[in-house]
This record gives structure tokens, C-alpha cells and sequence, in this order.
């Protein structure tokens, strides 16, 4: 999404090439203390519920900028803020569904985690190519990806939260 992220807040909403680094930069902190807030967490939590809470929160985010866009409340704070919570989120998800994948997954811990790798990129590009496919001046590209990415997320784990561990 970097480069959608990129043309909104360049193009769409004419932030200076100077603070867009900074904008961007939030994102890192966001995940960051997110990941941190994940550590505390599971201290009285499981990892599927900390993964199942950061999807959550994440499509959360993602209705909320669909609703803004749609509302035409869309304004660069908006964007920022909600693509901060919905990036952040990362710091939520990433270690959890690693966790997730190596319950069901431990007896062949090396190839699971190159396939979780492999989707996590191919994914990218594909959320990459959605985005950029579309040459409209306009959010939805970017807000629709989001939103199908998170969906996705979310039913995903519903679908597979039932499933016993091969460990």
C-alpha cells in the first residue's frame, strides 16, 4: 500500500514531499508500539485472541475510511490517523499469526514460515497491482484494498480459528 499511501498523501491531498516521511514515519511507531502492546498483552492473553483483537481493530480502521470516503469526510487527518491504526495493526497480527501458524504448523516450522513469508509478499503486490490498476484520482482503490485485505483477514480467521493444532 506504500505507494498508494504515496499518491494520496502526495497527490490527493498535496502534503509536502518534506513531511511526507514523517507521516510515514507514524506508521513505523505505530507498529512499533503496537508490537510492545502485544508483548504486555500476552501476558493474560492468547496469541489467537491478541490476532483476532489486531484484525479486528484493523477492520475497524477500514470501515471507518471507507465511511469517511464514502461521507466525504476524508480529509487528510482522517486518512492519516485511520491508516495509522490500520497499518499499526501490523505489530498486532504479524507475530500472532506466526504464532498461529507455528501451533499448526511445528513439524515443519522452516516451510511454514517461508510460505507465510511468500503470502505476506505476494500479497503486497497483489494489494499493490489493486491499487495501482485503477488511475482515478480518488481513495477508493486504495480504501476497497484495504477493506477486502482486512475482510479477508478477518474471515480467514474465523474459517481456520476451529482447526486443531498439529503439534
Amino acid at each position: 500500500l506504500h505507494h498508494g499511501i504515496a499518491y494520496i498523501y502526495l497527490e490527493y491531498f498535496g502534503l509536502s514531499p518534506a513531511m511526507y516521511p514523517v507521516v510515514f514515519g507514524a506508521n513505523v511507531l505505530v507498529i512499533a508500539l503496537s508490537n510492545r502492546v502485544n508483548i504486555h498483552l500476552l501476558v493474560r492473553r492468547s496469541p489467537q485472541q491478541n490476532l483476532h483483537l489486531g484484525l479486528s481493530i484493523q477492520l475497524i480502521a477500514a470501515l471507518g475510511l471507507a465511511l469517511a470516503a464514502a461521507l466525504g469526510l476524508a480529509s487528510l487527518p482522517v486518512v492519516v490517523l485511520l491508516v495509522m491504526v490500520y497499518a499499526g495493526m501490523i505489530g498486532l497480527i504479524t507475530p500472532n499469526a506466526m504464532s498461529a501458524l507455528l501451533d499448526h504448523f511445528g513439524h515443519m516450522s522452516a516451510t511454514a514460515t517461508a510460505m507465510m513469508g511468500g503470502i505476506k509478499f505476494g500479497s503486497a503486490a497483489l494489494a499493490g497491482v489493486m491499487v495501482g490498476i485503477f488511475e482515478i484520482e480518488s481513495l477508493w482503490p486504495m480504501v476497497l484494498t484495504m477493506l477486502l485485505a482486512s475482510l479477508i483477514g478477518n474471515l480467514g480467521l474465523r474459517r481456520l480459528a476451529g482447526m486443531p493444532a498439529h503439534a
